[in-house]
């Protein structure tokens, strides 16, 4: 026998897809679309790590326009624009993503808007020196990232200010790994 709490929560995500379907057809958009339209932003944004990741690899390959224009795809792409992405449609054929994000609104917004600072902090600990990348960029003594893809993370400004473009990148990473890790389904 089902609980309460369990019917009650599937009468609300049955409830949340109905809606989103009249609102996708009154905007005239498909779930086909929504989905694709929101694929091509993860990939842009997949695209944003490894174009990051390769500078950080080869630090002669570093481009100060480059670099930030990556941090900034990642920003633009995560917080309310991808919170607005998954609000409509959540699970549907052709996505991976999992009903769980709509039962979970607030945790799923939390990680979008850490991506979004983590971003944020990326962008702005880049350098604007020519030439490979600075050394001020790296991980410095001391820095470590730790706790795994679903610690908590401390909310401390000063901190944030303070780390290197790498020690934030690699936060920023562990954000897309915890967010996959509880709301992509697997094969």
């Amino acid at each position: 026998m089902r609980s309460r709490a369990f019917v009650f929560a599937r009468a609300l995500v049955f409830a949340s897809v109905v809606s989103a379907l009249f609102s996708l057809h009154a905007a005239g958009q498909s779930i086909t679309d929504v989905v694709a339209q929101r694929q091509q932003r993860m990939k842009a944004m997949a695209a944003a790590v490894k174009t990051m990741a390769g500078m950080f690899k080869s630090p002669e390959t570093y481009s100060p326009a480059g670099f930030k224009d990556a941090a900034e795809t990642i920003r633009r792409h995560s917080a309310t624009s991808l919170q607005a992405d998954f609000s409509a449609v959540t699970a549907a054929q052709g996505s991976e993503a999992s009903e769980l994000i709509a039962a979970e609104r607030e945790r799923f917004a939390q990680l979008s808007d850490d991506l979004e600072r983590y971003a944020m902090a990326v962008a702005s600990a880049a350098s604007d020196s020519p030439g490979p990348m600075p050394q001020d960029m790296r991980m410095r003594e001391g820095e470590t990232v730790s706790g795994g893809p679903l610690a908590k993370r401390p909310r401390n400004a000063a901190n944030e200010a303070a780390m290197s473009a790498e020690h934030a990148f690699h936060t920023m990473l562990g954000i897309c790994t915890s967010c996959h890790a509880r709301y992509r389904l697997r094969e």
